[in-house]
């Protein structure tokens, strides 16, 4: 049995790295405020077991900028910045769950948005790379699908959906616009994850309600925790300082919210993880009456199976023989898809398109 523990989201504002000269000192108030409100949310609440931050937390956010560019900024896995917050979990003897763009020798002029978990041994125990990268058509790092073949014969076959048994429960991250895909979240929760960590950066738009939604579901349909940090706002740079909506929350696996940031700005959001709840109603077998759900038990994996294998969207491998060096490359293979789509019938142009563009 886990007893229930306290999570804290950092929702902080980020001082952005604009000129790349300013990195190491941008990288090092980003980390002590960062260290500054985890203590603090101690202080004030007292013991912690799972501390997360929110995508880009430690960079900022700031384009244009090419992938070399981009490269030159990031950090290693283990790293200086990860060594330093082995340290405070360590000190503080909690789980971190953190967010970098990644270099790795391994992969040369390749950049990738890693989630990292650290133990309270200060041990890296995880580490995920953003799925859903160039298929969002916006951003320029490589997701492990794009090099599919070489990188699931370096890490195995299931190498893209990691998660990790921990005493706080079985963990898993994604990031961001891996939200909006469903498949995500279920395929960590089907290899047992009970708490989903999201960091996340989102800026005001017309799709904010929805995101909202999609926590809440995300949860429900995967009986699962699911904690989303955002930042908070993004300090000197051309954005807005306010242009994220912050809005950190932890989604009990009912899909019930159980705490949430009412805006942006630095917030901290805590709320407590009852891990034992969860296993209890995912391993709860059914009455001879009385109506029961249980959707990870109830999943016809082999049913949909074949749909998606012949649905032939977005593939794998599509730069294993070059670098993703710009969204003009996705963007001309998601308007390349769509001619397909609509030339075997799978997708309709709509009359619009067609008045504007002819037959």
């Amino acid at each position: 049995m886990i007893k229930p523990y306290k999570a804290a989201l950092i929702q902080q504002e980020t001082h952005v790295i604009v000129d790349p000269r300013t990195r190491d000192e941008m990288i090092e108030k980003n980390l002590n405020r960062i260290f500054e409100l985890l203590h603090w949310t101690f202080n004030r609440v007292g013991e912690m077991r799972l501390a997360a931050v929110s995508e880009y937390s430690l960079i900022g956010q700031f384009r244009p900028r090419s992938v070399d560019e981009w490269l030159e900024l990031a950090e290693t896995i283990p790293g200086p910045v990860t060594d330093r917050i082995a340290d405070k979990t360590r000190e503080l003897g909690c789980y971190f769950v953190g967010n970098l763009y990644e270099r790795d020798d391994e992969w040369p002029g390749r950049l990738w948005n890693t989630n990292f978990i650290i133990d309270p041994h200060g041990e890296i125990i995880l580490k995920y790379r953003k799925n859903n990268g160039p298929n969002n058509l916006n951003t320029v790092y490589t997701g492990p699908g794009d090099v599919f073949t070489e990188y699931t014969e370096k890490y195995g076959d299931l190498s893209m959906f990691p998660v990790v048994d921990t005493e706080i429960g079985v963990l898993g991250t994604l990031t961001c616009t891996d939200i909006i895909f469903p498949e995500m979240a279920r395929a960590l929760a089907l290899q047992g994850a009970e708490v989903l960590i999201h960091p996340t950066a989102e800026p005001w738009s017309d799709v904010d309600a929805k995101w909202d939604v999609f926590r809440r579901s995300r949860a429900y349909e995967n009986l699962a925790y699911f904690l989303s940090v955002c930042a908070g706002g993004f300090l000197g740079s051309d954005r807005p300082r306010s242009g994220y909506r912050g809005h950190s929350q932890v989604v009990d696996h009912l899909g019930n919210v159980q705490s949430v940031a009412a805006g942006p700005g630095e917030a901290v959001c805590v709320a407590t993880i009852d891990v034992d709840a969860v296993r209890e109603i995912r391993s709860r077998k059914p009455g001879d009456s009385g109506h029961e759900w249980n959707q990870l038990v109830e999943l016809r994996t082999d049913l949909f199976a074949e749909v998606y294998r012949q649905a032939k969207r977005w593939p794998n491998d599509e730069w294993s023989d070059k670098l993703l060096k710009s969204t003009t490359e996705t963007r001309a293979y998601a308007r390349d898809m769509i001619d397909r789509l609509v030339s075997t019938g799978h997708l309709k142009r709509s009359n619009i398109d067609i008045f504007e563009n002819g037959a």
